[in-house]
């Protein structure tokens, strides 16, 4: 087992009781996210992977029944942040058009580097809207 000097045993690590995944777009996501804005190149970066909590599990397979069980809602938030309108989105939504449109890795330990204590914020049209602004803005348009 490897020893490490004082100074960095004695750094409190701060564990959170979650799981995460991050998503990552596809080339599919990107080629249905370009068709919203045809006259506008998406700038490189608009396609950050999206990072999301899960409870805590304890294997590979229970991450990947979690993800089964809750892909849709990961889905529909991926989707939102580009259109606020589902009749734009792919349908149907289903696990496997999730699987080609998304790359996604699973993290089993998440810990807390920040001095605040942790917030939860409701997501509003508001918020979406600041975000396209944002994402529009970087593309020189």
């Amino acid at each position: 087992m490897p020893t490490f000097p004082a100074a960095v045993a004695a750094i409190p690590v701060k564990i959170v009781n979650r799981c995460a995944i991050t998503v990552e777009p596809r080339q599919p996501f990107m080629e249905w996210a370009q068709k919203l804005q045809p006259d506008q190149p998406l700038p490189p970066g608009a396609f950050e992977p999206g990072l999301y909590l899960l409870p805590l599990y304890d294997s590979r397979k229970d991450a990947i029944e979690l993800l089964e069980q809750g892909y849709e809602e990961i889905f529909c938030s991926e989707l939102e942040t580009w259109s606020n309108d589902p009749e734009t989105w792919p349908s149907p939504r289903s696990l496997a058009l999730f699987h080609e449109w998304f790359a996604f890795r699973f993290y089993d330990l998440v810990s807390d580097q920040g001095q605040d204590p942790l917030a939860h914020y409701e997501v509003d049209e508001s918020f979406l809207e600041d975000l396209r602004s944002v994402i529009n803005d970087s593309s020189g348009s």
